[in-house]
């Protein structure tokens, strides 16, 4: 039986040749379902039922507790249109390293569809976190004018084992969306992320709790540093 996901206004259909990845394809499709419930909640948008984690001049993290674990979630502006910034994201994560210190290595291992694929991603190690590896499943959709990616952790053990130089993670959640800034669409967008994740290993729930805030609030920060100098200069010489 040919496998279709049906979300956000796009049908997609794994091709014959993918078939022994119906279940990522899957993944990808109910993880996109899932995104989307949580950013089309009408509390999300001003956080209401959502506690301040952490912040910086620039970005701002809330969480929130879910029957599936802490939900985090941040938010900043960003010097680029909405359009380069998923790009950067969906078709470059080998270069992610170069300019995140979050990041050891990240690669797209797959592409499925136009818009799905899976990728591996191992961290460095982040405060008292000490490195992890997850591998995921991933979605594209633009919906109104924003670029959504959702992604979640797949089991491919034959194909992708656990290294054992680092945990591997369960990524219940991860998503990114980019959408047009109000006060300047051609040239600025408006970043949201969320992230909930089971880090496995040795370590109590309430400092990793303490900390993935912080870290969270890292990586958008790094997020914002590289779009806002790096890639604004390299795309835009001109502004």
């Amino acid at each position: 039986m040919v496998k279709t996901i049906d979300v956000g206004g796009l049908a997609e259909t794994l091709p014959a040749e993918m078939a022994q990845y119906e279940e990522v394809f899957t993944v990808a499709g109910d993880v996109m379902q899932h995104a989307l419930e949580v950013l089309n909640d009408p509390n999300f948008e001003e956080k209401k039922d959502w506690k301040l984690d952490c912040s910086s001049d620039d970005v701002t993290i809330h969480y929130r507790d879910f029957s599936s674990g802490r939900y985090f979630a941040g938010r900043c502006k960003i010097k680029l249109p909405a359009k380069d910034m998923n790009d950067e994201f969906w078709n470059h994560l080998d270069r992610n390293h170069e300019w995140n210190d979050n990041v050891r290595a990240a690669r797209r291992v797959r592409k499925l569809t136009e818009n799905t694929d899976y990728f591996h991603y191992t961290s460095n190690d982040v405060l008292i976190i000490k490195s992890r590896e997850v591998l995921a499943a991933r979605a594209l959709r633009v919906i109104d004018g924003a670029f959504i990616l959702a992604c979640r952790s797949v089991v491919l053990p034959q194909e992708i084992p656990e290294s054992g130089k680092s945990v591997r993670a369960n990524l219940h959640v991860s998503v990114s969306r980019c959408r047009p800034d109000p006060a300047d669409p051609a040239h600025s967008c408006v970043y949201d992320y969320v992230i909930c994740t089971d880090l496995k290993g040795m370590m109590f729930k309430t400092a990793v709790n303490q900390v993935l805030g912080r870290a969270t609030l890292k990586d958008l920060e790094n997020i914002r540093r590289h779009a806002n100098t790096t890639l604004r200069a390299k795309l835009y010489p001109g502004l």
